[in-house]
């Protein structure tokens, strides 16, 4: 185990010198989409850092609820620290982590070299270093997009010196590559230059060699080059150098830890320690001087992973005033990202004692609202929701602050006594206030397990719309309302899909739209479950048929309303679909109208199932998250199967045949024979099992009835085919529909090119 020097060495180092992530091999799928957020707000983050906070959920990490916590209780927050918040949260949430940013900024840095010194040969950036046996992006973001904004400005000032400017390139490119020193000029350049183009020369030049010293671990060398510039009352880096000595005093204190097992320190640990306070003392001199406030914020950063590195318990419980200071710039981004709660081995959060009674109380909030560690066995740990109801109830009515009345409604039962209290204290909140959306969606669900389905659908229908269309996760959430508020089997299909919240900042328009979704939609698991058990065929259909069904979807969902007919024998819906896909897939278009043809049940239902043997790419079940048939290529090959991509359908397992508990029952609007159809419907699709054993038993029976027909051979063919990459191989199902193929069939093409089960 690591001890605690390494573990904060690696905290720093995550925060000055981000890591790139290595993908490990194997097939690049595409991340499984989310239908709601758990850890973070939905992106872009620039709605929750201006106080649209949406619904609050108790999983969201510290910083978002403590954020959220500021913004409820009326704590301002400036454009300033505001693009902190967001460009922070960015890197956090980025796939890669820390260090995403530094490839996107340097971009901007190369596309601004090439204008301003497009014949000039560039060199190598090199994103990454290597210390203590750890490698570490040894340029930020930032510096790639300062020198981006710098070349440009250069351009415009020197603009009759193309010589001149080509030297400030070449030394930058130094600076990003592993340069140590800039270049020496030619003989007698700096003479040919104006005393102010001298001048702005050697501050430039100052500033890069300076950079190129810190990059090069040259600690002492770049901190007092850096001081020189901040001394220097002419130079446009004073302020910005003043900085920079204590970035470079920390990043020297970060180097000469060990940050691996067995890994040698530069230095002994004493004096590895030793160098952390004289970070900290360069740090406290940048912010106790009032002209240099401009980078008060960035000193901050540091001074929490000094203070996190020297005294991370004291820190910790700082934390929880700082983040309530107006003001901060950038250091509210990282002094945030710092907040952690602390469990003690029985679960129950680590107080701060001594806090300052707004601090004390934002710290209380935390503890109540974040969802605890679980024990060993899987039971939550620490205060239970009983308290947390308690609590929140009790500190509501004394104070009056909207974080304890949204915590009161996330953590009340339905059935609790002050609920009604609460609720008629939820609605006089504005829905667009920061709290506004959390009230009300939590009232909705609240008067919905009530049974006061007239006050939770006119709570519902008073929330705008327009609110939510930027909001993908907080929209699903109303949707789910709606689903199970619906009046109509229109309104409920309506809000049946949902939508993805990892596609960018689209808005999506709202679910009464009447053309289609052009932002991606879906299923998550429980929402397919649902639906697939409480939705007879037939409805399912006119779902399909919708106008604001995306089109990616609406083919996937075409074709599992087709193939679930097929299985559960829906005759009516067979037909009307088949005729349908027919219009919109050309390609199989003959064997669908086939279908619609063929003049009894037996042969359609058979002819159906013969043609989904042939279609790897459909499911009769609704598929979650991103399928590989929500594809609206007219090229897609559908008789395609692939490895390590699903191909027919398995089957849940048996404890998944049951609602799980808080499950919301039938839907309102379905009647009593229509829940008894969709109950049926559940039973028989989970009978048929997965699409191996159900296409085998089919093929074999119909073989045997009808041994005869030339359709025969070829279903046990298809059959057996779909357990080499379907749900389940070596079944006994394809075992028993391989030996009838090679018993009876043996000297066909199908049994042929069957030489073996899978």
């Amino acid at each position: 185990m690591k001890n605690a020097s390494t573990v904060l060495a690696l905290v720093g180092l995550a925060v000055l010198l981000p890591p790139v992530i290595a993908d490990a091999c194997g097939p690049e799928f595409e991340p499984e989409p989310r239908f709601q957020v758990s850890d973070n707000p939905d992106r872009p983050f620039d709605r929750f850092a201006a106080g649209r906070l949406g619904v609050i959920r108790r999983t969201y990490d510290p910083a978002y609820l403590a954020y959220a916590w500021r913004t409820m209780m009326g704590i301002p927050t400036t454009a300033d620290e505001q693009k902190h918040l967001v460009a922070g949260w960015n890197e956090a949430e980025s796939r890669y982590g820390y260090g995403a940013d530094a490839e996107w900024a340097s971009q901007q840095w190369i596309v601004a070299r090439k204008e301003v010194a497009p014949s000039l040969e560039p060199r190598e950036l090199i994103f990454m270093g290597e210390q203590n046996y750890a490698r570490y992006s040894r340029i930020h973001g930032d510096a790639f997009l300062h020198a981006a904004s710098t070349a440009r400005t250069l351009a415009r000032e020197w603009k009759q010196r193309p010589a001149l400017l080509n030297e400030w390139v070449g030394n930058q490119d130094r600076v990003f590559s592993e340069g140590c020193a800039p270049a020496e000029p030619e003989p007698g350049f700096v003479e040919t230059l104006t005393p102010r183009e001298q001048a702005r020369r050697k501050a430039e030049r100052d500033y890069q060699s300076a950079a190129m010293l810190l990059y090069c671990g040259q600690f002492d060398a770049a901190a007092q080059a850096f001081q020189d510039i901040a001394g220097a009352a002419d130079s446009p880096y004073r302020v910005l150098a003043a900085y920079l000595v204590a970035r470079t005093r920390l990043r020297e204190a970060l180097f000469k830890l060990s940050v691996e097992d067995g890994a040698p320190p530069n230095v002994d640990a004493a004096t590895a320690e030793a160098l952390f306070p004289r970070a900290e003392e360069a740090i406290q001199k940048v912010l106790a001087d009032p002209k240099l406030r401009e980078v008060h914020g960035p000193a901050r950063r540091l001074l929490s992973i000094v203070r996190e590195h020297l005294s991370p318990e004291t820190w910790r419980c700082e934390l929880f005033s700082r983040v309530l200071e107006k003001g901060t710039g950038s250091a509210l981004q990282a002094e945030l990202g710092g907040l952690r709660m602390a469990w003690d081995p029985e679960g129950n959060t680590v107080t701060c004692p001594g806090l300052k009674p707004r601090a004390a109380e934002l710290l209380e909030w935390l503890q109540l609202m974040s969802i605890p560690p679980n024990g060993d066995d899987g039971a939550p740990m620490g205060p239970g929701p009983a308290k947390a109801f308690e609590t929140s109830v009790a500190r509501w009515k004394k104070t009056a602050h909207p974080p304890w009345l949204v915590l009161a409604l996330l953590s009340a039962r339905a059935d609790a006594p002050e609920v009604p209290a609460l609720l008629a204290d939820a609605a006089k909140v504005p829905v667009d206030a920061p709290a506004g959306m959390t009230l009300a969606w939590r009232s909705v669900q609240l008067l919905r397990e009530r049974g006061q389905l007239a006050e939770a659908r006119a709570r519902l229908d008073a929330i705008p719309l327009t609110l939510v269309r930027d909001q993908a996760s907080t929209d699903n959430l109303l949707r789910e309302e709606r689903l199970h508020l619906a009046k109509s089997w229109d309104e409920a299909l309506r809000n049946a899909a949902q939508l993805v919240v990892d596609e960018g900042a689209l808005p999506h328009q709202d679910w009464n739209a009447q053309t289609p979704e052009t932002v991606a939609m879906g299923l998550s698991p429980q929402r397919a479950r649902y639906l697939e058990s409480h939705v007879p065929t037939r409805r399912m259909r006119e779902w399909v048929a919708l106008p604001g069904v995306s089109p990616a979807l609406r083919r996937q969902l075409s074709w599992a309303v087709f193939a679930r007919a097929a299985v559960v024998g829906d005759d009516a819906t067979l037909k009307a679909q088949a005729a349908t896909l027919a219009e919109t897939e050309p390609k199989a278009r003959a064997e669908l109208l086939a279908i619609v043809g063929r003049p009894t049940l037996e042969e359609r239902l058979f002819d159906a199932r013969l043609l989904l043997m042939g279609l790897p790419v459909v499911s009769a079940r609704l598929q979650p998250g991103r399928d590989r048939l929500a594809d609206v290529s007219p090229q897609l090959d559908m008789t395609e199967d692939l490895s390590w991509y699903r191909n027919g359908w398995c089957v849940p397992g048996t404890e998944n045949l049951q609602d799980p508990p808080g499950t919301p029952g039938p839907l309102p609007v379905a009647s009593p024979e229509e829940q008894a159809d969709a109950a049926s419907e559940w039973k028989a699709l989970n009978a048929a099992g997965s699409s191996v054993a159900f296409f085998s038993r089919v093929a074999l029976d119909w073989a045997k009835a009808h041994p005869d027909d030339p359709r025969s051979p070829i279903a046990l063919f298809r059959a057996v085919r779909s357990s080499k990459r379907g749900c389940g191989q070596n079944t006994p199902e394809a075992k028993k529909a391989f030996s009838w193929l090679h018993k009876r069939y043996g000297k066909t093409e199908w049994a042929r090119r069957t030489p073996y089960v899978y």
